[in-house]
């Protein structure tokens, strides 16, 4: 929505002829209050696992089906189940963490996750041959899938009268993650080097376990649910 207010503002100042500086003046004034340097401190540990989960997402989605073929011998029809297993963790890992963190504490499945995708990762670099990149592939997403909940849910209780606005700008941490993995990878790719393409995330992912301590436990009788948080129904 905001980005459709911002494009006719701009599309209305240019039809009456006014300045570009009263364009982008008038889009200032609708925009949210800033929310202190401080806050974006505390962000920058969920930012960086943010970046490390779209980095580790787009080296993964673009190319774990060329990784198969061209590196793996797989046929046509073996390619892309890289890819397929990497979803089906990913749906699999979301559908389950509530229940981990209810059991086990938030720090603790992020920790394990962060373990389950380096390693993960280590074995899609390191395959010998299709089947085990592909198991390496659902493990990756199994473990990626619960990241990226978790650090909304916890940056979101930072300030929880603005949650919205503090989501917002965590958004900035993955349009970088997202741009640099299509560009690392892309790069490591179109040489052949297909294989430090996974390394590299995998090293990076060891790094979150620095982040753990930072995540927050969800009330007694909340639930997490993809950043925001939800009343669990009793009976």
């Amino acid at each position: 929505m905001g980005g459709v207010v911002a494009a006719l503002l701009t599309a209305g100042a240019a039809r009456l002829e006014w300045p570009v500086a009263v364009g982008l003046s008038l889009q200032a004034g609708i925009a949210q209050p800033p929310l202190g340097r401080r806050l974006w401190i505390r962000l920058i540990p969920f930012g960086l696992v943010l970046l490390v989960v779209y980095v580790i997402d787009s080296t993964v989605s673009a190319w774990s089906a060329v990784y198969l073929r061209q590196r793996l011998a797989a046929s046509l029809t073996v390619a892309p189940l890289a890819y397929a297993a990497y979803q089906a963790g990913t749906v699999v890992g979301r559908a389950a963490v509530d229940r981990l963190v209810q059991r086990f504490g938030v720090v603790t499945v992020v920790r394990i996750a962060a373990l389950l995708v380096a390693g993960a990762l280590a074995g899609m670099a390191g395959a010998p041959s299709w089947p085990f990149a592909v198991v390496a592939a659902g493990a990756v997403g199994l473990g990626a899938s619960v990241l990226a909940p978790l650090c909304l849910a916890s940056a979101a209780r930072l300030r929880p009268a603005a949650s919205e606005a503090v989501l917002a700008r965590l958004n900035f941490f993955i349009y970088v993650g997202v741009i640099t993995g299509g560009a690392v990878s892309g790069l490591l790719g179109s040489t052949g080097q297909f294989r430090l393409a996974y390394a590299v995330p995998a090293a990076l992912a060891v790094l979150l376990l620095t982040a753990a301590r930072h995540f927050t436990q969800p009330r007694p009788g909340l639930a997490i649910d993809d950043g925001r948080t939800r009343r669990c129904r009793t009976a």
